[in-house]
Parts: C-alpha cells; structure tokens; sequence
C-alpha cells in the first residue's frame, strides 16, 4: 500500500482492509446488481466490465400545448351552406345555362362540358370563350398544339387533361361524327350495369332496343357530357325538333328527350326542375316521377327568385320572409 495512502487512512481512523471487499478482489465500480451483468455469487469475483459512458442527461421536453381545432370565437363547428340556386320566373326565354347557348352547335357544347366538369362557370365560361376565338372550328381544335391549349387552360386544373380530351374530341369528330341512327355503348349510363350487352366497338342503329347514344364513342364524353347532349342537342340530331323544346316537331305526339333526363349535376337538375315547372309538373329527380304542382308553388315558380335542395330536389323558397330567414337574397 503507498505510504500517502497509509497515511490518510490512519488520519481517518480507517483500518488498511477498508479498500478491500468481502472476497480477495477489490470492489469494482460496476455493481453486480444492474441488470445485464454476468452472474457472480459472494463466493467468486466480480467479474470486471469495461466501464460505460455515464449517460447525458437528456433536456426535459415541455409540452406544448395543442392548439384548439374548434375557434374560440366560433365555437360550432362552420358547416357548408345550403346549396343554392336563383331561379328566373318560368316565363323567362332562357333559365341562363351555357348549354342553351350552344345547343345548336353540340360540338362546342361537348367541348364546354368538359370546361364545366368540377368547376364553377364563373371560372369557366371566360376560358372557354378565349378558347372558342383561338380554335373556331373543329378542324382548329383537332390541329391545336397542346402545350398551348395547356397554358390557355392552366387556370382550370387539370389542364392537361381537359386539353387532351378537348383536342381528341375534335380529332375523332372529324373522323366518326355524330350521326342519325349510329349509337355506340356507353357502359352504365344511364342506369348501373346499361350498356353490358353491347361490345365496346359495336355500332347499333335506332331499331335496336338497346340502350346506347350517339356521341357515345367521343373521348371525353361522360355522364355530364351525355345529359347535357340529350337534354339539348339529341332532338334536333335525330331530326325529330328543330330544338330541345319541340319546336317544329314532325308529330303531334312528340316527347321532347329532356323529359326522360335523370341529370346527376346540380345545375341541370335545376334546369329539368324549371322546365317541368314551365308544365306546372313537381318532379323527382330521383325517380322521374311527377305531381301537380300547387298554386302555392306555381306562384312561386311564376315569380321566381331562389331555390334550394332538400333531399335531393329543387324547392323554390315561398315568401321574402323566408329567404330573408335563410339569409338567401
């Protein structure tokens, strides 16, 4: 033992042992009691480990606290508002769709559908009436150069798209155009599993029973598309009306095709609501079905003004009081 040693141990009052354990080996500073140490009994050394990194301390984490997903100033939770839609009188000439517009020309229809699918007109029209100066015929559009009619078309979304449908449209227009008595398969339109026993390439003419449309083979052509078409354009290319409202029918018996419409978007499903009301009919969208229409509602209809959706249906408000109410105007 070092003399300095002895010497601090004695100025303690310390015996020489003290530095030594029970056993013949000294104490280690890695006690047997952590876990994760080889086994030992009081009869056999420590064995000795190297010895670990003491650990750092880690900084305490403060929560935060979350910030409220429900405003303080706004304790309810903001719901969408009810769907809307003003109603001109039903002796208005026109309800105001872009549709009627071009009704006689279902080529730029085509086209405005697929401007109009997931977005509002009022982004909308003013695009596609640039469009329409920049590309006025078909042969025009067939011919547009993409990355232009992309950029023309970015404010839209899904530019790319639109401008790919809009230019092959026009291509296959050129090529296979609507005609009298050549209707093609448009698989689950109008009704889930419609169209099934056609073949995709089959062409069917008006004597066969099947379900199948007209523009039915014309990329980009959809639900929307082919309401919007039925509704305005297929009277006149069938050469039974010079319009959608019978105007010149070849028969007395005549039922203009927008009667047997059952559109899925909302506006045209306003529009059909106004024209049934032109008839004083209630209809269903849903079903098709039809009830006469009360005075109440007539004089509504007669009026014009604001409408909502309930369940589905067009109800057109019924007093001032009301729509203030509601806060429609």
């Amino acid at each position: 033992m070092p003399e300095e040693t002895r010497l601090l141990l004695e100025k303690l009052d310390l015996s020489s042992d003290f530095l030594c354990s029970d056993s013949d080996t000294c104490l280690s500073d890695v006690h047997s009691s952590i876990a994760g140490d080889e086994e030992t009994n009081s009869h056999s050394a420590v064995v000795p480990r190297t010895p670990t990194k003491k650990s750092v301390p880690q900084p305490v984490k403060l929560s935060r606290s979350k910030i409220p997903k429900i405003s303080p100033y706004f304790p309810n939770p903001l719901i969408e508002p009810e769907s809307c839609l003003p109603f001109p009188p039903i002796d208005a000439p026109s309800f105001g769709l872009i549709q009627e517009q071009l009704a006689h020309d279902p080529f730029r229809l085509l086209i405005a559908t697929i401007f109009l699918n997931r977005t509002r007109g009022g982004v909308a029209i003013p695009v596609l009436f640039q469009v329409f100066n920049r590309y006025p015929t078909v042969e025009a559009m067939a011919a547009a150069e993409l990355s232009e009619l992309v950029s023309m078309m970015h404010s839209l979304g899904f530019q790319n798209q639109r401008a790919k449908k809009c230019i092959s449209l026009a291509q296959t227009w050129l090529a296979n155009p609507p005609t009298k008595g050549k209707r093609y398969r448009e698989l689950h339109y109008p009704r889930k599993m419609d169209g099934r026993d056609i073949s995709q390439d089959e062409c069917i003419d008006d004597n066969d029973p099947r379900v199948a449309w007209e523009i039915a083979h014309l990329p980009g052509v959809g639900a929307y598309s082919l309401d919007s078409w039925r509704i305005f354009c297929r009277d006149e290319l069938r050469g039974l009306a010079r319009d959608w409202n019978g105007t010149g029918a070849q028969t007395s018996d005549f039922i203009p095709e927008w009667k047997s419409v059952l559109p899925h978007d909302k506006e045209l499903r306003a529009y059909l609501t106004w024209m049934w009301l032109k008839e004083r009919w209630a209809w269903d969208r849903e079903t098709g079905e039809r009830t006469r229409a009360s005075e109440k509602m007539m004089r509504a209809a007669r009026r014009g003004g604001v409408a909502h959706e309930e369940e589905g249906n067009w109800v057109l408000e019924m007093s001032p009081m009301k729509k203030v109410a509601n806060g429609l105007t």
